[in-house]
């Protein structure tokens, strides 16, 4: 199924320009990314803001899911709605988003022409799928965790990516390790459309895309994955740390993304009482990466 073009427009499309802290905008990024149209972060304004496009019908809605993030986290917030006449909206994105390295990785899209720099492995992430696209401290935290964890451990059979958006970390892993298995999972059906899509483009055979609520979806069961990969948010990922330490292979590696800093404590408290230990940790701007190891079983002879 072809991926839904987010450059037809609606008839009454809004931008929205969001002021908050650094810390509160990180998490409405994560939670619009996949929901909205378009969104940016500018670099050049003096106060932290997100800029946003999405359906006029659409908004009441995410609004007030902002609205109660907000409040959880004891912050307020100030937005401001414009409606947009007819703009460009290729131009628009191919503009906002410039081809880049991360680590070992090079990112780009096919517009800024098939040359990739020497020695960098390509991730191809097309303007359609511009949101999610490795800029945010979470995502590129995440692909500079794996080229470490590269380097460190024997290469995995079995890799999963828990909650895989545009299926860039997957897409990262299957290049790091070209003959592991990789499962790319998300629970929302439009992710799993844009991953798949993003999968042929990159012609990554090797890597498998599902829908799946977490890890009890039978697409997930079994698995046993020597490299797991969760870049989801902190409450989530607490949530979940008894299937994903009980999903993951002995002598694994789990990498933990989508936290503040000041919320490593309690997600690594909950995924120590499981039996996965920190090994590595990764912090990017208020953001961390945590890279974590369960134990390998000791066989014993008699």
């Amino acid at each position: 199924m072809p991926v839904p073009n987010p450059f037809s427009q609606p008839k009454l499309p809004l931008q929205v320009i969001l002021r908050a802290s650094p810390e509160l905008l990180g998490m409405m990024e994560l939670l619009l990314e996949e929901e909205v149209l378009a969104l940016t972060r500018p670099i050049d304004t003096h106060t932290p803001e997100l800029v946003v496009i999405v359906e006029d019908a659409a908004w009441p809605a995410l609004a007030t899911r902002l609205t109660k993030i907000a409040q959880a986290q004891g912050e307020t917030f100030t937005m401001h709605a414009t409606l947009l006449r007819e703009i460009d909206w290729v131009s628009k994105v191919q503009k906002d988003f410039p081809a880049f390295s991360i680590g070992p990785f090079y990112i780009y899209a096919s517009h800024h022409g098939a040359e990739i720099p020497k020695h960098h492995l390509p991730l191809l992430i097309e303007a359609a799928a511009a949101f999610g696209t490795g800029e945010h401290d979470t995502t590129s935290g995440c692909l500079l965790a794996l080229a470490w964890v590269k380097k460190t451990r024997k290469p995995p059979r079995r890799v999963m990516d828990m909650g895989c958006g545009t299926a860039i970390l997957a897409m990262a892993a299957a290049r790091l390790w070209p003959a592991a298995q990789v499962l790319a999972l998300d629970n929302d059906a439009g992710a799993v459309r844009t991953a798949r899509e993003n999968v042929r483009v990159n012609r990554l055979p090797r890597i498998r895309t599902g829908q799946s609520n977490g890890y009890r979806h039978r697409i997930a069961k079994g698995t046993h994955p020597q490299v797991l990969v969760a870049n989801i948010l902190a409450r989530p990922l607490m949530k979940m740390a008894r299937e994903a330490a009980h999903q993951l292979a002995p002598g694994g590696t789990l990498i933990l993304s989508g936290l503040l800093t000041h919320q490593e404590r309690m997600v690594l408290f909950a995924h120590h009482h499981h039996g996965v230990r920190l090994k590595y940790r990764l912090r990017r701007g208020r953001w961390s990466v945590l890279v974590l190891a369960r134990a390998p079983i000791h066989r014993t002879t008699g």
